[in-house]
């Protein structure tokens, strides 16, 4: 179980572009190996928000603070030295790179000596990215870059990861193999907070689940507010605009 200390503390965070607002004074606080997932349409600012607390766009106001330190004010690369690490569906491989070189710039904060366990637990986790080690990352299909995505999160041994909709367009299998890996690795482990339209995925690993709509927070809930997904997509339903319908789980055809 996640321990009772709030190690991630968001407080009023704010984010605007230009006259647009994006996030609107949201405060949220995550416990030390506590998953959180975040719900909410395209637009409703859940992905500004992970940008934000992984410092990759500015904070017109507010304040985060990760196990006990204000990081507000400090570059990305700096909260990566922190722990923490943030992963998108919309992130990139070096195509022309092997997929052991990707994995090697994933843990370019990783010390030396734990480089070689790291590695292969990643490898155990997805076999395919083992046989293809040397293999230029370009000739993956998309589960599998999702998979080195995911795998060069893991061998940086992250303490807080935000993931940003990691199983958008992945087939079951896929889905629920990344699912394993999370749970086998992080989950209590690490601090989680993941931004999800597919609420089944979701479920496997959350312990609370929060509402995003117009760039603020419109529902907070445990996990046992809901008996399982499907009411959890009743409560999702409840909040969304007709139109914003959150992505029931259905079989999805994997990203060529």
């Amino acid at each position: 179980m996640p321990g009772g200390t709030s190690t991630l503390k968001v407080r009023d965070l704010t984010v605007a572009f230009g006259q647009v607002v994006a996030v609107r004074d949201v405060s949220l606080a995550a416990r030390e190996g506590e998953t959180v997932a975040i719900f909410g349409a395209n637009g409703s600012g859940k992905t500004t928000f992970l940008k934000a607390v992984a410092g990759l766009v500015p904070a017109t106001r507010g304040k985060v603070a990760w196990r006990g330190e204000d990081v507000t004010p400090l570059p990305a690369h700096e909260r990566a030295a922190r722990g923490m690490r943030y992963v998108s569906d919309r992130s990139r491989v070096a195509t022309r790179m092997t997929v052991l070189e990707n994995l090697e710039a994933g843990a370019w904060l990783l010390p030396a000596s734990r480089w070689s366990a790291a590695r292969e637990r990643v490898f155990s986790l997805f076999p395919v990215l083992a046989k293809k080690s040397r293999s230029p990352a370009g000739v993956l299909s998309g589960g599998e870059r999702q998979m080195l995505i995911l795998g060069q999160a893991l061998v940086a041994e992250p303490t807080l990861l935000l993931m940003d909709e990691p199983l958008l367009g992945l087939s079951r299998e896929i889905r629920d193999r990344l699912l394993s890996a999370i749970e086998e690795t992080l989950k209590g482990r690490a601090t989680i907070l993941m931004a999800e339209h597919d609420a089944e995925g979701a479920y496997r690993l959350l312990d609370r689940h929060v509402i995003f709509r117009n760039g603020s927070v419109v529902h907070e809930g445990t996990r046992s507010d809901v008996s399982g997904a499907k009411e959890l997509v009743s409560l999702l339903y409840r909040h969304f605009r007709p139109g914003e319908a959150p992505g029931e789980t259905i079989e999805r055809k994997e990203k060529p």
